[in-house]
């Protein structure tokens, strides 16, 4: 069915741009500057609605723009072509979806870079950061922005450049993206939309609400005010079956040991079933006032608000040959695979992972656009922003028992395609809760917090009947501090003669249905914890009950918390030069950075030689960073391009935290881990050059080949350093060598690639309903190398996040009274993660989703909505290192969404 799709939308695609190039060659010349509007000056914009009238204004603004950009523009007020901003950016060539784990899109990765190379602004101001979550809900200190939290609806424009230029915020070497909300002078009239959705997932079964109201007026074009908020309430729900990574069966035989040649063999080591079930209610709004005094002044306040709540629970029952392992009962082996086998001594558990999330972004900027004369333009720019997450993650472990011994009876798998299928003697993981004993529980609290304030004034002068059409220079302040806190508690057994006997599973299960299409065996519902359960039972008086016992590791928190101070100063110059037809904007834009990092030092960490020091460090490095863009009109709709720039990525800032921790100490000395806060940026050199043809307002044939020279990429090192530490044993103070494992910028890079777009109105096709046919087609070829020191460092291939091979195929029909688009996003496979389970790489194979949406208007006021999004109900497949062992198979949920829309 997928293939059908894949193929039938490229078809579509590419006759279409064919014909139209046949048909269509007259093209109204561009202007001679192609210089767009700035965003700040009140010029009058004609609403334009539909697909169709959204693909025309898009392709003008890049037609336009003088660096390479690509543009998406909301077919109306509230009415972003997807739900999720990031699904959105996805369909622009070069972009790539980073998926969280129930399928919807989180982060984007750009031309090959993960989300941390590029940089997000909102309405002018970076977007700031709680960390992009990891599997276990917890920051992981990136300075990726995360798109869940505000909805599309409150945005009406989308840029992404993905060439430089000096006046763009430095940042993100793979490129800017930039969002912006409605701008009510440039709306006309009084604008008041109201939607309501209904959202059903297939998995959860029942349906969800999302609504929005957006309001837009101005006043005699002098005064005006636009406002968005959208609320939602949403299950969602996804079922895997895993492998896990795989090992040598050595790593895991501290049982009765086995033969070397045995030893030697390849197992999996987390035969698991996953449940997540995740609840979230969100909540964005956005006001935006605009006030144009005079004909040359126009001040403009935004505020934007989003706030996410969340509550996940994800439930493992597994079957972790980890270790305790016995000598296997039975093997089949191929190519040192050991592809089916029974095995004894093996742990039987059922964990829950619940997981609450509350974060909230706040951001409030002013600033003006002001045209003393009619040379002269001066913007000032003052702005604030905070994002904060509170989260727990709360781990309730239970062990399977008979006659008081854990791990009993035989565990079983065989690999069967994409699928490993195992099974158990002594439990079928759906029954029998009271055969699991209390383990463990394990419990961290976090809160992140990431505040930004800026403030920046622009200059432009522009000439007349001059080579140099205009100048830019203008000065930037940025501060951002970046806190995270962590804790760690654990409720262990309790250790002793008289001690109760802690609960069991049974006085706290409950059940989740479970389906893994594709598998074998597979149970149809699974055990799992009920956090609700959990006070009650574990905790009666607050105390922890009979038989268990609490202990506080302050040395995790203390591993896991940092503070990071960044401020940076800017100043940039740039002029635009136009030559017989050719326009050059060339400019210089210098970067000073200062950084202050605190952490900590941990030496024996939960020992009773354990020793907590406070680490503050400070850093400060600048550069200078050209860039230049020639556009050139070879003939009316024809552009040719060109860009040379100098871009930077800082380092994640859990990255630069100077936290250290030191273990393993002894007479000789020890082993650590630590951060490292006199990282450099990443630098890349880039160069791209492209051809565009503007066949009509909606038809557009372009190819872009670029190359990003990277320096400085972060690599993993080591360094000895002679330090005085407590001895693990006594705790008596001596002085040895400590071998540190750090980041460190030791790598470079290249990435190479090449994008191709089509897109048309199908005006070849018979005259009638037809010619509202139209469709689109990208494609984007990306490839990698790199130089680690580790030799056969699997990234040295392809860097984490780099699909080879990408494309997006889009079919619409737009009649102005009922529209309809399929869409299909499809990436080749990639590394997903470098280190998964025991540092073994982990990725995720080819994957495309075909998404569905239509739009009927009963009138001009009343319209009705239906998208169904992973129509064909996609699964991910991941794969365990270069030789593609079967990690695991996500069943991802189809969602159908239903909706009713009104427009004042």
């Amino acid at each position: 069915m997928q293939e059908r799709w894949k193929l039938s939308l490229i078809s579509l695609a590419v006759a279409s741009a064919a014909n139209a190039m046949a048909q269509e060659q007259s093209v109204a010349a561009a202007p001679a500057v192609a210089k767009a509007p700035e965003k700040g000056t009140a010029l009058e914009q004609v609403v334009i609605t539909g697909i169709a009238g959204s693909i025309e204004s898009s392709l003008n603004q890049k037609r336009r723009a003088s660096n390479l950009v690509e543009v998406i523009t909301a077919e109306d007020m509230g009415k972003f072509p997807d739900l999720n901003l990031s699904e959105s950016l996805q369909r622009v060539p070069g972009i790539t979806l980073e998926r969280n784990n129930v399928g919807d899109g989180s982060a984007i990765n750009l031309r090959g870079l993960g989300p941390q190379f590029t940089v997000v602004t909102v309405n002018g101001m970076e977007g700031v950061s709680a960390g992009t979550d990891n599997n276990f809900g917890l920051s992981n200190g990136s300075r990726g922005f995360n798109f869940e939290i505000l909805p599309s609806e409150l945005f009406t424009n989308a840029t992404v450049n993905k060439s430089s230029r000096a006046e763009l915020v430095e940042g993100g070497m793979a490129g800017v993206v930039e969002l912006e909300t409605a701008r009510p002078l440039q709306q006309k009239g009084t604008r008041l939309i109201a939607s309501v959705k209904g959202n059903r997932s297939d998995k959860a079964g029942n349906w969800d609400p999302r609504a929005t109201v957006a309001f837009s007026n101005n006043w005699d074009r002098v005064f005006g005010i636009s406002a968005a908020i959208t609320a939602a309430d949403t299950g969602y729900r996804m079922d895997t079956a895993q492998g896990g990574s795989y090992r040598n069966f050595g790593a895991v035989n501290t049982g009765t040991r086995a033969s070397d040649d045995v030893r030697s063999y390849i197992v999996a080591n987390g035969p698991r079933y996953i449940a997540y079930d995740d609840k979230r209610k969100t909540v964005g709004a956005t006001t935006t006032a605009q006030w144009q005094p005079t004909q040359g002044l126009t001040f403009t306040a935004d505020v934007l608000y989003g706030k996410l709540s969340s509550k996940r629970n994800i439930t493992r029952d597994d079957a972790a040959t980890e270790s305790g392992v016995n000598i296997p009962l039975s093997t089949t082996v191929e190519n040192g695979l050991i592809t089916a086998g029974q095995f004894t001594g093996v742990q039987q558990r059922v964990g829950t992972n619940y997981l609450t999330t509350e974060e909230q972004m706040a951001q409030v900027s002013l600033q003006a656009d002001w045209h003393p004369t009619s040379a002269w333009t001066i913007r000032p720019f003052i702005g604030k922003a905070r994002r904060e997450a509170d989260r727990t993650w709360d781990l309730y472990s239970f062990r399977l028992a008979k006659n008081g011994a854990f791990d009993p009876g035989v565990v079983s798998y065989q690999i069967r395609g994409d699928h490993l299928d195992f099974k158990t003697t002594d439990t079928d993981f759906s029954s029998n809760p009271n055969d699991f004993l209390f383990n463990v529980f394990v419990s961290r609290p976090s809160t992140d917090t990431d505040k930004v304030r800026t403030a920046k004034l622009d200059f432009e002068r522009e000439f007349d009947d001059s080579v140099l059409t205009s100048v830019k220079f203008g000065l930037r302040q940025s501060s951002r501090d970046k806190d995270t806190v962590q804790s760690q508690w654990r409720l262990n057994r309790a250790a002793g003669v008289g001690i109760g006997v802690p609960p069991t599973l049974g006085a706290v299960y409950g059940h989740a249905d479970f389906n893994v299409a594709g598998g074998s065996g597979i149970p149809s519902n699974l055990l799992i914890v009920d956090p609700s359960r959990i006070n009650g039972v574990f905790f009666p008086n607050g105390s922890p009950v009979s038989g268990t016992a609490r202990a506080d590791l302050t040395a995790y928190g203390a591993q896991a918390s940092y503070s990071v101070g960044e401020d940076v100063s800017n100043a940039y110059v740039s002029g635009t030069f136009e030559l017989q037809g050719v326009v050059v904007d060339a400019g210089l834009r210098y970067v000073k950075t200062r950084q202050k990092s605190s952490g900590f030092t941990v030496e024996n960490a939960n020992l009773p030689t354990q020793r907590i020091t406070p680490l503050t460090v400070e850093s400060n490095y600048d550069m200078v960073l050209p860039s230049a863009n020639m556009r050139y009109e070879l003939a009316p709709g024809a552009v040719i391009r060109a860009a040379y720039s100098h871009t930077l990525t800082r380092p994640d800032l859990s990255q630069v935290a100077p936290s250290e921790s030191v273990a393993g100490i002894d007479q000789s000395g020890g082993r650590g881990t630590r951060g490292n806060p006199l990282l450099k940026p990443y630098k890349s050199k880039n160069i791209d050059l492209g051809a565009e043809w503007y066949i009509n307002k909606a038809a557009l044939l372009g190819v872009t080949v670029f190359h990003k020279a990277i320096n400085g990429y972060i690599d993993t090192g080591t360094f000895t350093e002679n330090r005085s530490f407590p001895r693990q044993a006594d705790g008596v103070i001596v002085t040895g060598p400590i071998t540190f494992t750090y980041p460190t910028n030791g790598a470079s890079a290249s990435i190479r690639g090449a994008e191709l777009a089509i897109q048309s109105r199908f005006t070849f096709l018979p005259k009638g309903w037809m010619q509202n046919l139209g469709g689109s087609f990208n494609y984007s070829y990306t490839k990698s190398s790199a130089d680690f020191a580790q030799q056969g460092d699997i990234r040295s291939a392809g860097l984490p996040g780099l699909s080879k091979n990408s494309y997006n195929a889009t079919v619409y029909f737009d009649d102005a009274n009922f529209e309809a688009r399929a869409s299909y996003a499809w990436r080749s496979r990639y590394l997903a993660q470098f280190s998964d389970d025991f540092g073994v790489p982990r990725f995720r194979n080819a994957y495309g989703q075909l998404d569905l949406s239509a739009n009927f208007k009963l009138n001009k006021r009343l319209s009705f909505q239906l998208d169904v999004l992973n129509a064909t109900r996609s699964q991910f497949v991941d794969t365990s290192s270069s030789s593609r062992y079967p990690y695991g198979v996500y069943d991802l949920d189809r969602r159908i969404i239903l909706g009713a829309r009104y427009a004042l």
